[in-house]
């Protein structure tokens, strides 16, 4: 056999998927193919989460975290009853978005962002996707420390949701 190098995150996924049944993805063909398009939207999303967390000045993090929270509120528009993407069953759509949700939940802690705010379906998603064992295992223990050490200090200590909220060291008004 060839060796062969796979790159790309969601490749190596859909590889996986295939060479271990049952997959991840629903049966059904479109249902499938509008998982892969959210998954690359969450590229995006990874993007924003990535230039929010080393934004060094205040005015580039209230941009940053403006652009996600626009992400995430695209995301609650088109989420059911969840608990997962597709619904009740776990997928290979929820696996993709599981390192964002991690990062989301680091950051929030380091520096809340509010970002959940109003997103009722988001924020379920979410926990629903970091209570699994699964996920919880796919990262080494340490990962808050490390992540603590990368991100810069809190550059804002509020945040704007909208014309009417704001959120002062992690208090919504």
């Amino acid at each position: 056999m060839e060796e062969t190098t796979l790159f790309e995150s969601m490749v190596i996924c859909e590889y996986l998927d295939e060479v271990n049944p049952p997959s991840l993805h629903p049966s059904d063909p479109l249902r499938r193919a509008v998982n892969r398009s959210w998954a690359e939207f969450f590229s995006e999303l990874f993007k924003s989460l990535y230039r929010l967390s080393s934004a060094e000045e205040s005015e580039g993090f209230e941009q940053e975290r403006s652009r996600t929270r626009k992400k995430l509120e695209q995301l609650e528009e088109q989420l059911g009853e969840g608990p997962f993407f597709n619904g009740p069953d776990f997928a290979l759509v929820d696996a993709a978005i599981a390192p964002g949700f991690m990062r989301l939940e680091l950051m929030e802690e380091l520096r809340p962002l509010a970002l959940f705010e109003r997103l009722s379906r988001v924020k379920r998603w979410s926990d629903a996707v970091l209570s699994r064992e699964s996920v919880r295992n796919s990262v080494v223990p340490e990962l808050p420390s490390f992540s603590a050490k990368t991100l810069p200090p809190a550059t804002a200590s509020s945040c704007r949701i909208d014309e009417r909220h704001s959120c002062t060291r992690g208090q919504c008004l």
